[in-house]
């Protein structure tokens, strides 16, 4: 009796199965999923909510409705507008892809005089805001532009006409060019194997043929990819056609929900919101479409295990023809737009009837220094860049960790939501950050604030900085941070003592990336301003729409000047190449 009394004392009692506790590295990753998840779903949401809203959320008196739908399908004008962005984003693609391809294999592929010179000229527009480039090419080329002016009069009537969407696409099609140029150039010009080019040579083909016949069919993948992302821009382009396109009564969709979502005096929330659908749908469509026409990407292998050096393809006759064609572009449609612009700065007027040193002045520049305004707007642009950078960096770091050295279980999913604001554009997600910050409570904190600014330019380039981070962690080998797991590291250790340190380089690419990007960009911006929260995009934006071209133009030389000054430091101070 008293041993069964032991032995009932000292079992212990019967329970479930133990939840083990969760280790800090889970959570730690269990976080970053959380915050990627709340950074693209928060802003998403809300736009969809609008769409079956009758009047705007903030009212708080929601009644549900289709209506909102009802009016987009039986819009007339909403169908000629989203035909109109169609014809703008493909004319646009078609030029930045001849323009992009035809460089990439000449500066790329031969030996043509100052290709390297020309090449780094080529970058130009994609380190400038699209609102900068098309004020330059107004001031230009314009009705009423210089150079516009001068060969009137030596002529007649200019052949020219921006007021168009011929006119709107050779604008943003050259703003796009060298995004088509960076791909095919270090995707596939760079790379492909010489042995296929002078086995053509030895047939007899020309420079010419080779690179028609054997290159450019090799190149294909890059000229898909970065179709994609040109005709994906060019749908959510925003400055190009607000200022070439109104004029002459020419809307696409982006343009439109501009004017009816701040222009208009009674926002229609709801066509707003349902027209952005149409938007992102049309983003939709082509990035599944590029990746349906690289899904066979195998069969453009040409660099196998064996190395290879590629060789240039020598132009014999064609050098210096090709050489002038080069020249002139450059020098036509980079150069004179950025320097007319730069020049209209120190102007009080620019025309060829006057000769420019009568008309110099520094007023325009004393106009930005004085105005508070003006100034609070570059101050605010260059603290949201670097926040707004900063927190990128860290955060895409911390997501290609967790996709590629991590065993969490919904890793995947991670990556499919960090790559899914490419599927939406800037004016969207700007206004859907707004939408959430009226909807969601937590985010009430953000309005009036200049971080609800940060957040959405975060949001917005997730895809951008994780695709320049990503490669970095492939390419490190496993082993380094398995040694440390096994001498009992566990998951944030080894990240921290390990693999962020030996991503260095990456991450300081990375962060210069981001800030030149947050530094130009404006569209993801619009839809949050509010008194105190001026950027220098928005303000150019207005300040051109009421005719102040001098001040406008002083605004756009300061970012040149900064975008400048960054990117030649990054060069000389630590080695960072963007394009490279």
């Amino acid at each position: 009796m008293n041993t069964q009394s032991a032995e009932t004392t000292l079992t212990p009692p019967r329970v479930g199965p133990a939840i083990a506790p969760l280790s800090r590295s889970s959570m730690a990753q269990w976080l970053i999923f959380i915050i990627t998840a709340v950074l693209v779903l928060a802003p998403a949401l809300p736009i969809l909510l609008q769409v079956f809203v009758a009047g705007p959320l903030y009212e708080r008196d929601w009644h549900f409705t289709f209506a909102n739908i009802g009016r987009l399908l039986g819009n007339e004008a909403i169908g000629e507008i989203a035909l109109t962005t169609l014809a703008f984003a493909g004319l646009t693609t078609v030029i930045a892809q001849v323009l992009g391809v035809a460089a990439a294999l000449l500066f790329g592929r031969t030996d043509m005089p100052g290709r390297r010179v020309m090449g780094d000229m080529m970058m130009w527009p994609l380190y400038l805001s699209h609102l900068i480039m098309v004020v330059g090419w107004l001031i230009v080329y314009g009705p009423s532009g210089f150079l516009t002016q001068a060969f009137a009069r030596m002529f007649g009537d200019a052949p020219w006409n921006l007021y168009s969407i011929p006119g709107m696409a050779i604008v943003a099609g050259v703003s796009q060019a060298p995004l088509a140029y960076l791909y095919c150039l270090y995707g596939v010009a760079r790379s492909i194997d010489p042995t296929l080019e002078s086995a053509a040579r030895t047939c007899g083909a020309g420079p010419l043929t080779v690179m028609r016949r054997v290159t450019l069919p090799l190149m294909l993948p890059a000229i898909v990819t970065s179709s994609a992302l040109n005709i994906v821009i060019a749908v959510e382009m925003l400055s190009i056609p607000l200022f070439l396109g109104r004029p002459a009564r020419i809307d696409t969709l982006s343009s439109y929900l501009y004017l009816e979502g701040i222009g208009a005096s009674n926002p229609q929330h709801g066509m707003v919101a349902a027209s952005a659908l149409v938007l992102v749908v049309l983003v939709g469509a082509t990035l599944m479409l590029q990746r349906l026409l690289l899904s066979n990407g195998h069969r453009y292998e040409t660099v196998k295990g064996k190395g290879t050096r590629p060789a240039p393809l020598q132009l014999g006759a064609l050098k210096w023809p090709l050489f002038t064609l080069a020249a002139l572009y450059i020098v036509f449609v980079v150069l004179v737009p950025i320097l007319g612009l730069v020049l209209r700065a120190f102007t009080s007027y620019l025309t060829p009837l006057i000769p420019v040193w009568q008309v110099l002045t520094l007023q325009n520049f004393k106009d930005v220094f004085q105005t508070d305004a003006y100034m609070r707007a570059l101050w605010n642009t260059l603290i949201i860049s670097v926040a707004a950078a900063g927190l990128g960096t860290l955060l895409t770091a911390l997501i290609a960790l967790v996709i590629q050295r991590s065993s969490f279980p919904f890793r995947r999913t991670l990556e499919a939501l960090a790559y899914s604001p490419r599927m939406v554009p800037g004016l969207i997600t700007g206004l859907g950050v707004f939408y959430a910050a009226i909807v969601f409570a937590p985010f009430g904190w953000l309005r009036d604030s200049i971080w609800i600014l940060v957040v959405a330019y975060v949001m917005a380039t997730i895809p951008l900085g994780l695709g320049a981070v990503q490669p970095s962690v492939v390419q490190i080998g496993a082993d380094l941070d398995k040694a440390a797991r096994t001498v009992g590291a566990d998951w944030i250790t080894s990240m921290r003592r390990i693999l962020l340190p030996l991503m260095k380089p990456a991450l300081l690419g990375c962060f210069i990336l981001l800030f030149v990007v947050h530094l130009k960009s404006y569209v993801v911006a619009i839809f949050l301003m509010a008194p105190g929260l001026e950027i220098m995009g928005v303000t150019m934006l207005g300040l051109w729409e009421n005719g102040a071209a001098g001040v406008t133009a002083a605004f756009a030389t300061l970012q040149i000047v900064m975008i400048a000054i960054l990117l030649i430091a990054a060069r000389l101070v630590f080695g960072v190449k963007l394009y490279e």
